[in-house]
């Protein structure tokens, strides 16, 4: 039978721990040979259930072996483990506790007390296990930041220093040590713990000017301007291009509402060729996100773009961040220019293709749409969206032949977002119903509410259709009063309801939601003002009725084959 490398490697480690734990307790030599045999067979047994995961057999060889030698540390250690596996803390914490009384040397065992000890949320005991394996290991660096992060856990911010510097004291100064000291003295409110951390960098670092300009910021935080603006003013004495440090002042002036001062050093920055320009796009959207449009005006921000446009035309951030703006402003087509010219150079960024089809969808640019989305198909096969915006523009062009296509391949895609596959089902009704496939149409509408049953849209427009073939009018009433339930003040969903409350030949419920429509109905249609004559005949106002015909008529838009014959009199209702 071959042992797997793996359970090799954990029967080594097991068999060695046992061995050095042998060699330095004296209850284990003490045993006669009958009793060494045993236990040595029990443990081992032990080992092989428990990497086996046959845990309950491991701890009865384990007990087996206390039987035999109840002092066994490292059986007590084997038996913690599975404790501290079956989450029983109280139990693994005991155990572990005797193994280090034990054996105090062995580093496992210590190793495994502490982590009890975590487990419990008893940190400060934790810590001071980690202390005695440093004292022990003081060259293994992870045992110092697991006891430093330990304090941090409890906010013990002191304690976690002090135990920083018995690790610089070792292993002398490093910049991860030395900045995670810096935050903690700040939690501490300790200017000068924070300002002499940063000075050991400075020191250390020279060349580095981001720790004087770190240095300076803190000075800033403590209301110490004057020390902040002296150390900044020397590096730009030093180095008059350097971004940073003009961001660095400008955010400092504009706090202070000195604004011609930041608008300055926001100018010197955006111009600097030494700061990255995803820097300053970063820089662009937080004074946007900001949203003080006091201390930065839009007109600002706009020459901000425009100051990186023009020196920087290549560089396809600054024209997606340009973009955004020229939408900002309503400028569409500019705005879709410049998302055209970055797909021209790369066109393997989706969210860039996202930004042009949503763009497209906006203007209701159709052929837009539906050009851009099947390029975007062939760069993006696996992407829903494409598929969705060029299903939408040929159903606008009144292509639901074709639009079926594209929403059956999006819907291979939806996986498990529910609510996509939900917008998928939708679209296919609509397309399924316009192609005279109602039963499909219809399956594809319950599949949404089944998803979402409180679909307004799809609600409405099931309970439409059905009016229209006059069938199943209870469902479609139900579904109707759920969508003006959702939406009472959308004047198409109330249109909807009163039809079919026509249908049902509620005639004077009809006329009370129709009102209704017409009044929250920000455009009537001539299909609104055709079935408010209607309405308005049946409950006997037949002048009125006509009125509203020839408005019908004036709109012209689907109404109807029987309008002319309504108003001339000759339809027989």
């Amino acid at each position: 039978m071959k042992i797997g490398f793996v359970f090799f490697l954990i029967f080594l480690l097991n068999i060695s721990v046992f061995a050095d734990d042998k060699k330095k307790v004296d209850g284990y030599e003490s045993l006669d040979e009958k009793s060494k045999l045993e236990f040595d067979y029990s443990f081992m047994e032990g080992i092989r259930s428990k990497i086996t995961g046959d845990l309950q057999t491991a701890l009865g060889w384990y007990d087996n072996c206390l039987k035999i030698y109840p002092e066994s540390p490292v059986v007590k250690y084997e038996i913690a483990n599975i404790l501290v596996l079956t989450e029983d803390y109280n139990g693994a914490l005991q155990l572990a506790r005797e193994a280090v009384a034990g054996n105090p040397g062995n580093l496992w065992y210590k190793l495994l007390l502490a982590n009890v000890l975590q487990k419990k949320a008893m940190i400060e005991e934790a810590c001071n296990v980690y202390a005695d394996i440093i004292a022990k290991y003081p060259d293994k660096e992870e045992f110092y930041l697991i006891e430093a992060n330990l304090y941090t856990s409890v906010e013990k911010w002191q304690q976690a220093i002090d135990v920083y510097d018995r690790y610089e004291k070792q292993n002398g100064i490093t910049e991860p040590v030395t900045i995670e000291k810096i935050k903690l003295y700040t939690k501490l409110n300790n200017l000068k713990g924070a300002s002499n951390e940063l000075l050991k960098l400075i020191r250390k670092y020279p060349e580095k000017n981001e720790y004087l300009s770190l240095l300076a910021e803190l000075y800033f935080n403590y209301n110490q301007d004057k020390k902040g603006l002296q150390i900044l003013n020397k590096l730009l004495a030093a180095d008059p291009d350097n971004g940073f440090v003009h961001l660095y002042l400008s955010d400092y002036y504009r706090d202070k509402n000195q604004l011609e001062n930041a608008d300055k050093h926001v100018r010197k920055a955006l111009l600097s060729d030494e700061l990255d320009n995803s820097f300053k796009v970063q820089y662009i959207l937080k004074l946007v996100l900001s949203g003080d449009t006091i201390k930065v005006s839009d007109s600002q921000l706009n020459a901000y773009v425009d100051l990186l446009v023009n020196k920087y035309r290549d560089d396809l951030s600054i024209r997606a961040l340009h973009s955004d703006f020229l939408k900002k402003e309503n400028k569409l087509n500019e705005a879709r220019g410049e998302l055209e010219y970055i797909l021209s150079q790369d066109k393997n960024n989706f969210a860039i293709w996202q930004e042009l089809l949503l763009l497209c969808n906006e203007m209701t640019d159709t052929a837009c749409m539906y050009t851009k989305s099947v390029e975007a198909i062939k760069y993006f096969p696996e992407q829903p969206l494409p598929y969705v915006l060029a299903g939408i523009s040929l159903m606008m062009e009144k292509n639901y032949k074709d639009a079926v296509d594209f929403f059956k391949d999006g819907l291979k895609l939806t996986d498990e977002n529910i609510h996509l596959k939900a917008q998928f089902y939708s679209y296919l009704g609509d397309c399924y119903y316009n192609l005279d496939s109602v039963q499909e149409a219809f399956r594809m509408f319950d599949n949404v509410l089944n998803i979402n049953p409180n679909d307004a849209m799809v609600l409405n427009n099931y309970a439409y259709y059905l009016s229209l073939l006059g069938e199943n009018l209870s469902k479609a009433e139900r579904m109707s009063s759920q969508a003006v339930t959702l939406e009472s003040e959308n004047g198409t969903y109330l249109d909807t309801y009163a039809w079919v409350l026509y249908m049902r030949k509620d005639y004077s419920q009809a006329l009370y939601y129709m009102k209704l429509a017409m009044q929250y109905s920000k455009e009537v249609s001539g299909v609104l003002y055709e079935h408010y004559g209607d309405i308005l005949y049946m409950n006997g106002d037949k002048e009125k009725a006509v009125e509203m015909w020839k408005k019908a008529m004036e709109a012209g838009d689907e109404t109807s084959s029987d309008l002319p014959a309504k108003i001339s009199g000759e339809h027989k209702f």
